[in-house]
């Protein structure tokens, strides 16, 4: 089995439809100080009901032609950028023949008509559409995937760079038009912002909690980090000097990443906190942003320990770190496991590649999170369980059975860690080439690629976690994750499609919204 470093792949859309405050919902409000009518406690059997949510992007280098990367790869291969890259597909990008062929378009995953077909992903009218269907099926908050890219370096005093966060008071060059002396700008954040600025329009009582899933930096961006200050980055002026990669600047993007979230999101009403008025972060796959770290001589803990410094220093009781994590659990599978440490082959020339090592099981890595500074964890998807791996979704709902089990018996006398109970509608990568991609043009696991669950099974798989989640309540907590509202390359989509209508939104409303 191959575990790519990935970074998962999710939109929000939403139908029109009165939003509709359930018994569910009131209860679970609780949890925010912020929200108006909340009660002051939660009633057993309710649950708190999450889902993830992947923005999309324009993959076209033209500034006048917007290809979104989600709509291009269902319609047309030609236009997918997903087939095309050639980091993870090798050099001729995905191949198709006989053995491997073409399976799409895959035009049941195209939006109901209600959120415009093929929406445009700012659209203000589909995403408020999109919050009111959130909200009005059960869906208590989502969790924003949120990526940022470490190595950019901007100006102030130039136009469009003006508005890019940047701490008051930072140093910046008064002479090289305002550029900013700490790079680092979140990513592909234009669909929150407007989904930020339409759900503070909305009634309180019918606005949507919301959290950041952070998505450390990809490889690629990794490398791009790291080659700051290199020859060629200074030959081309890129850099200046004094401008490079080194742990007091990788230490300082790291403020400068939680000073965007307290002075940005943390202080919004609508940003998802615990009763304690903690903000609650999700981190999506930790061992990258660890292994990355060990190339500075830096634990997790130190990043998220000085994350938890700056949110009090700012005016907050601290920041609720959860892991999103899942990986190989067999020792024939330790070569694809999850890393703690980055190695560059070339210390004097770390930007031209290096090795990910001492790789964990998830068994093994799983007991180190609360050590790191993490208070809970849930999953993105599950793809196996020990000997277990999913080719239908039967299949799911069994390796799903053993997570929950096995992460829940761990941690029950443990009522300072949680485990977040996971919920998946499927798994489906075919319009972005195939289970896993490979240097080789074909997908190494395809027959993974037709996990696919219908209403029934979805609201069976969304009562055994409702049953979980309450067996073990005092020390699961009561979230509930689901997987996703917008997964379309992945083939983990709860939005309403003409494939299956609104059956996976009145799955969940039927388990959880009454």
């Amino acid at each position: 089995m191959k575990y790519l470093l990935q970074i998962p792949l999710f939109i929000f859309l939403i139908a029109a439809c009165q939003p509709v405050q359930t018994s569910n919902q009131a209860a679970s409000l609780s949890f925010f100080p912020d929200s108006s009518n909340a009660s002051t406690t939660i009633a057993e059997g309710d649950e708190l009901v999450g889902v993830y949510f992947m923005p999309s992007w324009d993959t076209d280098p033209d500034p006048n032609v917007d290809r979104d990367s989600f709509w291009s790869c269902i319609q047309d291969p030609e236009n997918c950028s997903s087939l095309k890259n050639t980091g993870i597909w090798g050099p001729k990008g995905r191949v198709y023949n006989k053995r491997y062929p073409y399976e799409g378009p895959y035009l049941d995953r195209k939006p109901v008509k209600e959120l415009k077909g093929f929406y445009n992903r700012t659209d203000p009218d589909v995403i408020k559409k999109q919050l009111q269907l959130m909200k009005s099926y059960g869906i208590d908050f989502f969790a924003y995937d949120w990526f940022y890219g470490r190595n950019y370096y901007y100006h102030l005093y130039f136009g469009p760079q003006s508005k890019i966060f940047y701490p008051e008071g930072w140093k910046i060059d008064p002479n090289r038009d305002g550029r900013v002396a700490v790079p680092g700008l979140e990513e592909w954040n234009e669909q929150l912002q407007v989904m930020l600025d339409v759900n503070a329009k909305l009634p309180v009582d019918q606005q949507m909690k919301w959290a950041i899933n952070w998505c450390d930096d990809s490889h690629e961006r990794w490398m791009a980090w790291l080659k700051i200050g290199s020859p060629d980055e200074m030959a081309r002026k890129a850099n200046y000097d004094g401008e490079k990669p080194d742990k007091a600047l990788y230490l300082k993007v790291h403020e400068k990443i939680t000073r965007q979230w307290t002075d940005k999101y943390f202080k919004r009403k609508d940003y998802l906190k615990g009763k304690d008025g903690r903000p609650i972060v999700y981190f999506y796959f930790p061992q990258d942003a660890e292994s990355r770290a060990a190339y500075y001589g830096l634990g997790l803990k130190d990043l998220l320990d000085l994350s938890q410094k700056i949110a009090k220093e700012q005016g907050f009781p601290g920041i609720k770190f959860i892991a999103v994590t899942a990986g190989p659990m067999l020792e024939r599978e330790r070569a694809y496991g999850l890393p703690t440490v980055w190695k560059a082959n070339n210390p004097n020339r770390p930007w031209e590649g290096g090795v990910y090592q001492k790789k964990l099981l998830l068994q093994e890595y799983v007991p180190r999170l609360k050590s790191m500074g993490f208070e809970g964890m849930t999953a993105y998807v599950y793809h196996n369980f020990m000997e277990k791996d999913n080719r239908s979704y039967a299949d799911m709902r069994e390796t799903y059975k053993g997570h929950w089990n096995k992460w829940s018996e761990e941690f029950k006398s443990d009522p300072k860690f949680e485990y977040q109970v996971p919920v998946a509608m499927g798994w489906d990568m075919r319009p972005a080439g195939g289970t896993w991609p490979q240097p080789s043009g074909f997908p190494s696991e395809p027959y993974k690629d037709k996990v696919h669950s219908d209403k029934k099974s979805f609201t069976a798989m969304l009562r055994d976690a409702m049953e979980v989640s309450q067996k073990y309540r005092n020390s699961n907590g009561n979230t509930v994750m689901i997987c996703c509202w917008n997964e379309y390359l992945e083939g983990n989509y709860i939005e309403p499609t003409q494939g299956h209508g609104y059956d996976y939104l009145e799955a969940i409303k039927e388990v959880y919204g009454n």
